[in-house]
């Protein structure tokens, strides 16, 4: 049984969190309403996830694997993402 829980408002305290992560984001000086953002937080038993300004989630995982691919990269090893049948956009 999978307990992720995909909603469009925070329902526990680690995505209230995350949430009140992007709203001090959104209320930067720096802030230009543009930036898009992916809060991770882990509490060491479970872990919450907020995806801000995206409106698409495909779009976020393409971002965060991105990323993944790049933090990889400093740690000198080398990730590839390869597309599975039955992914996206097929099915």
């Amino acid at each position: 049984m999978s307990d992720e829980i995909n909603s469009v408002k925070p329902h526990d305290k680690l995505t209230r969190i995350c949430e009140a992560m992007t709203l001090a984001m959104d209320c930067s000086e720096e802030s230009t309403g543009q930036e898009k953002a992916i809060v991770l937080i882990q509490d060491g038993n479970r872990g919450g996830m907020v995806l801000h300004g995206y409106a698409d989630d495909k779009e976020a995982l393409a971002d965060f694997m991105q990323h993944a691919e790049a933090l990889f990269k400093t740690f000198g090893v080398k990730m590839k993402v390869m597309p599975m049948p039955g992914g996206f956009g097929e099915g």
